[in-house]
């Protein structure tokens, strides 16, 4: 308000809180007189209102030697300042008089989450019991990323007990159960050293590093436990079983091993760092699975037999009439009969996914994070609907001009581009503030409160007396909005929630709107610079970046594993269809998003490399199996059922341990996990049914050679030689 010629600016409500009626009403009217305090301290209904907290995190000064008076170096320059960010670092002077940038305490997450839990304990006193509070901002949404990091590990602890009773339930050996789990926690550990000793720092994505090596660990252990398990039921005895299991297992988990390996390595080619080292932790974890497998695991099942010669004739008579196997033998002959058709019927399927991928948006929302009635849902929507929004963005604009900001050219434009933002993007925009709004209160509080002098002067000097005053009665919130010298100031935009899709298309647009709105000041001002920043426009590109990276990275990888399935296979033809089961579990996830409107963000995204590491694994078990019994036999009837038969048994174990598994993650609140867990389970389920169904109707109807002419050229010679010896 304005006592003559002087302006005074002082908080509404302090120590001269009113005590009566009267008193508080006048105070009440004020209040809303102010246009910045209206859906920012409380809502149009008065039901609720706003308390606004800003603290220190990330301001700690560290201590360096020479640090100058913090107060004389803050004094000498200029500091312009939102509510999250200090947009111009404050400088140090040390005792040569050297200017230093200074340096602050890096930020960690448990100081929100102690932040957190001392704010609750305040607003959960009996005092404030007729209170409902509303937490929104950084720090409940790091409190809340913290207690689902806590919550996925208990989640992976009841899947790890799970996995624990399937193999009880499969194998009936305690040994076949104890030594598959200590392999994959050795592989862990051994994952977390290496990634140290290498200087690798682990991110919040290690979660789904150990939960690829559980999947690759467990699968391994399960195909050498299942081949191990068939040869002691023909009666062949420890050592024996042991030789013909790792002779028939050894090379597809090698292969599976690299192939799973180059896919990870594959995505270190994104620049975002968190994805980089998700991607070489779990090559290394993949490679670590593969060593105690194949080197520490025979030791250990010498230590401990899964099963006595005893054990193993009676298993043998049960496994006769096991609910597994009979299902298994019939699959050969109905897939010899119709080859052709179930390749249709799954083209058709594979069409309807890819219809479905076609409408997926790659979209991440803040609030959607946890489930429908959430207590960050409910704040969210009451913040949206009755408050100033749950969001913010910046528009920094530097003129590089010193007084830029009392011209009135300069002000109307940026009143202007306020009022098209409002009006153009109602939908998302709530309010807008800036110096103009400054400008045009001071300007009316100077003319005793009259409305048709809220506005900008037409006088260049006039606005810089406004400025004046308004820098004599409140520096502080000047500081906030403008610099000393009035050549960098900012539009702060409060924004309802939405999805980085269509933040991202708002974005674009401001930023259009903002070249029409200050294009024709360049003559004046030609070293201008205005960008669209803050935590919220920085997150949803990153999030859109990181997203369209991981696309590109998971292309990659899949030309990487075709090349080497074609390599291996020593056929063209082999490899391709070798893919086409691996690339039916990840169109099914992406497409089922697509048909059920679930949009793609990034930690949907990571499902993909976790389906292809396991899908490849089977399927490359099941086409080493079978080019072995193609070769000894020429038979593809003979070799379809003898791999069926055995390799069949396997690839369903761990599909059955993989897919309950997973399922589990499935109740975690955090949406992100959740997902991986049901789309995860069914798309790992999607794969088994590819690899026992798909693959075989593709090898009876295109009958691949996969090199056997060229094997058997090969070994007439030496057949011939051997004859002639005899």
């Amino acid at each position: 308000m304005a006592q003559g010629d002087i302006l005074i600016s002082k908080k509404l409500l302090a120590q001269d809180y009113p005590k009566n009626i009267d008193e508080r009403e006048k105070k009440r009217e004020l209040a809303l007189s102010q246009d910045s305090f209206s859906l920012a301290y409380f809502s149009t209904d008065f039901h609720y209102g706003g308390i606004r907290i800003k603290t220190d995190f990330g301001t700690t000064l560290i201590n360096q030697k020479g640090l100058a008076d913090i107060g004389d170096v803050l004094s000498k320059q200029d500091l312009l300042m939102d509510d999250e960010f200090d947009y111009q670092d404050p400088l140090q002077v040390d005792d040569t008089a050297q200017i230093q940038k200074l340096q602050y305490e890096s930020m960690q997450m448990d100081e929100y989450l102690l932040f957190m839990q001392h704010l609750r304990k305040i607003t959960t006193q009996p005092k404030f019991a007729h209170f409902n509070f509303y937490f929104t901002g950084n720090a409940p949404m790091m409190e809340f990323a913290m207690q689902s990091m806590g919550q996925a590990g208990n989640l992976m602890i009841i899947m790890v007990l799970i996995v624990v009773l399937l193999l009880w339930f499969l194998f009936r050996s305690l040994s076949a159960v104890v030594w598959p789990i200590l392999v994959i926690v050795g592989s862990i550990f051994w994952t977390i050293g290496l990634s140290s000793l290498f200087g690798v720092t682990l991110s919040n994505m290690v979660t789904l590093t150990f939960m690829l090596i559980f999947a690759v660990g467990i699968a391994d252990c399960v195909h050498v436990l299942s081949a191990y398990i068939s040869q002691r039921q023909l009666s062949l005895d420890h050592a024996q079983a042991m030789r013909q299991a790792y002779r028939k297992t050894g090379l597809p988990i090698l292969l599976t091993t690299v192939t799973t390996m180059s896919g990870m390595l594959a995505l270190t080619i994104s620049d975002i760092p968190q994805i980089s080292v998700f991607a070489l932790t779990s090559a290394i974890g993949v490679v670590m699975a593969f060593l105690l497998t194949v080197f520490v695991l025979p030791v250990l099942l010498d230590i401990w037999h899964p099963f006595s010669d005893k054990k193993v004739a009676q298993l043998s008579m049960v496994n006769k009439e096991h609910w597994l196997q009979p299902m298994l033998d019939k699959i050969p002959p109905w897939i010899k009969q119709r080859p052709k058709t179930v390749v249709l019927v799954y083209s058709g399927i594979f069409l309807i996914f890819v219809y479905g991928m076609l409408q997926v948006k790659v979209d991440s929302n803040f609030a959607e994070l946890t489930r429908e009635g959430s207590r960050i849902r409910v704040t969210y929507d009451i913040v949206d609907e009755h408050m100033m929004g749950g969001q913010n963005l910046e528009v920094m604009m530097d003129f590089n001009q010193s007084d830029a900001l009392k011209k009135t050219r300069v002000l109307k434009t940026i009143s202007d581009l306020q009022e098209h933002i409002e009006k153009q993007y109602s939908e998302h925009v709530v309010k807008t503030f800036s110096l103009a709004d400054f400008v045009k209160e001071t300007h009316m509080a100077m003319n005793q409160g009259d409305i048709l002098q809220k506005r900008i002067p037409d006088d260049d000097r006039l606005n810089a007396q406004l400025l004046y005053l308004f820098d004599n009665a409140n520096p502080e919130d000047r500081r906030n909005l403008v610099d000393d010298d009035y050549s960098k100031t900012h539009i702060s935009i409060q924004l309802r929630n939405a999805g980085s899709f269509e933040y991202t298309e708002f974005f674009d647009q401001v930023r259009l709107d903002i070249n029409q709105y200050f294009n024709p000041l360049k003559t004046q001002h030609p070293q201008m610079d205005i960008n669209v920043t803050g935590s919220l426009a920085l997150m949803m590109e990153l999030i859109d970046h990181i997203s369209w990276t991981q696309i590109k990275s998971f292309s990659f990888a899949l030309l990487i594993i075709t090349f080497i399935m074609i390599l291996t296979l020593g056929s063209f033809q082999g490899g391709v269809i070798s893919m086409l089961p691996n690339l039916l579990p990840a169109f099914f996830t992406f497409g089922l998003l697509g048909l059920l409107g679930i949009p793609l963000d990034t930690d949907t995204l990571i499902i993909a490399p976790l389906i292809i590491g396991i899908a490849v694994d089977d399927t490359i078990h099941f086409l080493a199996h079978y080019r072995d019994a193609w070769y000894e036999s020429g038979d593809v009837d003979k070799a379809l059922t003898s791999t069926i038969k055995e390799v069949g048994q396997a690839v369903t174990f761990t599909t059955i341990i993989l897919g309950v598994g997973f399922s589990m993650l499935a109740f975690s609140d955090y949406l992100g996990m959740a997902k991986t867990g049901i789309f995860g389970s069914l798309a790992i389920f999607v794969a088994l049914s590819a690899d026992l169904l798909l693959l075989p109707a593709l090898i009876q109807w295109i009958k691949p050679d996969l090199g056997r002419r060229k094997y058997m050229a090969n070994q007439e010679p030496m057949l011939l030689k051997e004859k002639a010896g005899t």
